[in-house]
């Protein structure tokens, strides 16, 4: 019922763009993935297995943009996805849909986006999928990728750089209405990304967020579920030549305030390193390298506190482009390996039963035209 919902509003959207809209273009993109994932079971901690082995399509985005006017601008993307939660195999959910007004306050280059919207936190907003795996701080659920919110972007002056201030509902673009009751604190965000020189970016990004509600909804007693988080990062990208280089730190504090002492309370912060070399200018194909080396330190909390290491390699080959030398059709390849240090996790994490190793073949391919 709920996917037949959603393809109504897509109908009904593309409907009500076509009379209005002064422009409108059509997107597409789809990851069809195979993923082989290997490591020890608990029958066998000695020995590494195949675990699981897998053809998906991964994500499948369909999208609409539309130009009312030059300062009103629309876009609506639905997100299709294999999955066993569902009996058809596959699932159905909005990813996008936003309006953006530029110009309505006196502010140059400035924007205000209403809907759910991409999340301005980290290299979440800019990271395009060179490499098959999520964003840091989406990979460690510190911030979801989009949200339900309001927010004012824009850029700085000279080409100094860009801004973002956003509010948003804090529980993601799956979570709104009665999954929301108690959650009665919205999320606050302020990035900024400063462009130096030609090729160089640095940001930083700030969050508080919070999950639950304070005192129980039935009872009125204290709610030992409520926490306030605050969420920082770091990012730095250099661009020179062939060489695309990224380096992002994270940190994480959550508090529980309504528990005694503070023994729930925990901390985490992580690093990422992330070099992608392209090779086009030597081999003559669109062809790139890439590696990615993450640390992830989750601390103070004796149940789950955990320390991690990925480090994944990976190589491109975008062998078809559009009129805009984008690439149209990807072949990519990762290979990634995560361990635990035992000695600083938890006792869940003992025998190497959550390390693993994960090789990952994908063909992604997208689209776009403008019919209007």
């Amino acid at each position: 019922m709920k996917k037949h919902a959603l393809l109504l509003m897509l109908l009904i959207a593309v409907l009500s763009m076509s009379l209005v809209a002064q422009e409108i273009k059509i997107s597409g993109e789809m990851w069809n993935r195979w993923t082989m994932d290997s490591g020890t079971t608990a029958a066998d901690t000695m020995n590494t297995s195949i675990r699981s082995n897998t053809l998906s399509l991964e994500r499948g985005y369909f999208g609409l943009e539309a130009k009312f006017t030059e300062t009103v601008k629309g876009r609506f993307t639905v997100d299709m996805f294999s999955t066993d939660a569902l009996k058809d195999g596959a699932g159905l959910k909005l990813k996008y849909a936003y309006v953006d007004f530029a110009n309505v306050l006196p502010i140059p280059d400035s924007k205000i986006t209403v809907g759910l919207q991409k999340v301005y936190f980290g290299s979440i907003y800019d990271w395009d999928y060179t490499i098959i795996g999520k964003a840091p701080t989406d990979e460690y659920k510190i911030a979801n990728s989009a949200d339900y919110g309001i927010s004012l972007n824009g850029y700085l002056p000279s080409g100094l750089g860009d801004y973002a201030l956003g509010i948003y509902n804090g529980e993601g673009y799956k979570n709104w209405g009665q999954n929301l009751k108690n959650n009665t604190e919205l999320a606050y965000l302020a990035n900024v990304r400063l462009t130096p020189i030609p090729g160089l970016s640095l940001g930083g990004s700030f969050m508080t967020n919070s999950s639950e509600r304070e005192e129980s909804i039935t009872t009125g007693a204290a709610n030992a579920a409520y926490n306030r988080q605050m969420l920082a990062d770091g990012l730095a990208r250099i661009a020179f030549g062939p060489l695309d280089l990224w380096a992002e730190y994270i940190s994480k504090s959550v508090e529980y305030p309504n528990v005694a002492a503070g023994t729930a309370d925990y901390s985490a912060n992580g690093l990422m390193v992330m070099p992608i070399v392209s090779l086009k200018n030597y081999l003559g194909k669109d062809i790139q390298i890439l590696g990615r080396w993450d640390r992830w330190d989750e601390t103070d909390n004796s149940a789950n506190r955990n320390l991690s290491e990925t480090v994944t390699a990976g190589i491109n080959y975008n062998f078809m482009h559009n009129e805009s030398a984008v690439p149209a059709m990807q072949l990519q390849m990762n290979y990634s390996n995560r361990t635990y240090d035992a000695d600083e996790s938890a006792a869940s994490y003992a025998n190497g039963l959550k390390d693993y190793a994960q090789l990952m073949l994908q063909l992604k391919w997208r689209f776009s035209n403008t019919i209007k």
